[in-house]
């Protein structure tokens, strides 16, 4: 009679285990853990790393800079954060300054589209991309080496630097202030390390013409590109009413 009550007692105990789809043991107890501990085991296995990291954030800005990331945008002003794979566009006689966390800096210029592809800010590595308009990257302490600035026509390559590069008679063209950085694609690369010596990319397939210190003229219409024009007090009044001051100078 004893036995009885023992066997019934036992298949009251692992009939739900069954139906539960556990399998019939009669260490019954461990499955069921070693069960959860492998869901929860491959949960943090699977588990998506975030995909826009905050980068850096917006220093300054001159009438409408634009940010646009998951197909949402929004009006980046001073102080707001921006973040990896963001698309960063401006306006009319518009500029961006964003300081990444590395300490780099980048400044965008008017009628310009800038996406942050692949910012890695650790040590080295990354991926800008300048769709159109024109943009000046300083690199911060740890210098940027294998950042790559990819345009239409070529892809520049730093090695810790101040040049500028944007739109130039049809193709682009690249300025250096300082440092060093190379300029490739297809058909051929060049080398600027001298300061103020640029190159002109004609198309995606014509090499980057050979280096040279470009005049005090084209310097300046360069460099004019990505310079604000407005001083505090227009900026104050686009921050407060931007829509009755869009621009100012």
């Amino acid at each position: 009679m004893k036995t009885l009550k023992t066997a019934v007692a036992l298949a009251t105990f692992v009939a739900p285990l069954l139906l539960l789809g556990y399998p019939a043991s009669t260490d019954a107890g461990n499955n069921i853990f070693n069960r959860v501990n492998a869901e929860d085991t491959r949960g943090a296995i699977a588990a998506p790393k975030p995909r826009n990291e905050q980068i850096g954030g917006v220093t300054r800005t001159q009438a409408s800079v634009e940010g646009v990331i998951g197909g949402r945008s929004r009006d980046l002003e001073r102080d707001l954060p921006v973040y990896q794979n963001e698309e960063v566009t401006t306006g009319v006689n518009a500029r961006a300054v964003l300081r990444f966390k590395d300490g780099s800096v980048l400044t965008i210029g008017a009628d310009a589209e800038v996406v942050l592809d692949e910012y890695v800010y650790s040590n080295a590595g990354g991926i800008i991309t300048l769709v159109k308009g024109a943009m000046r990257f300083t690199s911060g302490k740890m210098g940027r080496p294998g950042l790559l600035i990819k345009m239409s026509t070529a892809t520049i390559g730093i090695r810790g630097t101040d040049f500028w590069a944007g739109e130039m008679n049809g193709g682009h063209g690249v300025l250096l202030m300082h440092g060093e950085v190379d300029v490739y694609n297809e058909a051929g690369m060049v080398t600027l390390s001298k300061e103020y010596e640029g190159t002109v990319i004609a198309a995606a397939d014509k090499a980057p013409a050979e280096p040279t210190v470009w005049s005090d003229g084209k310097q300046k219409k360069a460099l004019a590109a990505v310079s604000f024009t407005n001083g505090p007090l227009c900026t104050m009044l686009q921050k407060v009413a931007k829509d009755i001051f869009p621009t100012c100078s």
